[in-house]
């Protein structure tokens, strides 16, 4: 709730300081990630286990591409909003005295982030920026995987909710052409504020999923990341603000 305080008392700052600027663009972009699993990122190897089966899930490289639309009020100041495609790949294996597997799934997502940028003019047309703001994450669907080859496990991917959140904080340098658009070179992390899948893993070594599982692992996937951020923006003419006529006023024959 302060993070969304914060963002709003900043964006409503910066629509006040709209109209001391002398113009304002509004331009359109494309953004593509790769997501790298990180043990500081709550992103690593997980691993659990049940009634002495263990079990491991590990979060391997994806990627997120998406659309962006910038506002900027100023030279120095943007609001950014977009909407992005997210692709999450995993693995995961159990295994037990007398067995092991493994298997992997997706779990796709899509983020629309809202994010305040303020910016220190380091050249001519160099720019460094800094941006915080929020995401509302989608997960349309949920997820299920089963052992095809000997019927021993079934794994469910199952959302908490339609509707996550999360926190974004970007870092960058942007490199502002003339006539050929905007290039950005930086670093965006993601933080959900909460789990975006419950996963869970069942063993039947008896071969038949009507019966109880032997053992069942559980556990809470992140979606979080900290990743390169490779943008390109296009050119747009600044929109000068039409000047107010003054109304001339006659003067009377006397």
């Amino acid at each position: 709730m302060r993070i969304l305080l914060t963002v709003t008392l900043i964006v409503f700052s910066a629509t006040l300081l709209q109209a001391q600027t002398k113009f304002n663009t509004t331009v359109f972009g494309l953004t593509v990630k790769p997501i790298v699993p990180s043990d500081y990122f709550r992103t690593g190897k997980i691993e659990f286990s049940d009634n002495n089966v263990e079990y491991t899930v590990l979060q391997k490289s994806g990627f997120s591409f998406g659309a962006i639309v910038r506002h900027n009020f100023s030279k120095l100041i943007a609001l950014e909003a977009g909407i992005q495609y997210a692709k999450r790949n995993y693995e995961y294996t159990l295994s037990d005295s007398a067995y092991s597997g493994k298997n992997d799934f997706t779990y796709i997502g899509y983020e629309l982030p809202l994010n305040v940028l303020t910016f220190i003019q380091l050249g001519q047309k160099t720019y460094m920026n800094a941006a915080l703001g929020i995401s509302f994450d989608i997960y349309p669907s949920d997820v299920y995987t089963y052992d095809r080859e000997d019927n021993f496990y079934q794994q469910y991917g199952a959302r908490p909710v339609l509707f996550n959140a999360g926190l974004n904080a970007n870092i960058g340098t942007e490199y502002r052409t003339s006539k050929s658009g905007t290039i950005y070179l930086g670093l965006a992390y993601h933080r959900s504020f909460s789990p975006i899948m419950n996963n869970i893993i069942e063993y039947y070594p008896s071969q038949d999923f009507n019966r109880t599982p032997t053992s069942t692992g559980r556990s809470d996937i992140q979606g979080d990341y900290l990743t390169i951020d490779l943008r390109y923006y296009f050119h747009q003419d600044p929109e000068k603000k039409k000047a107010k006529k003054k109304k001339k006023t006659k003067s009377k024959d006397k």
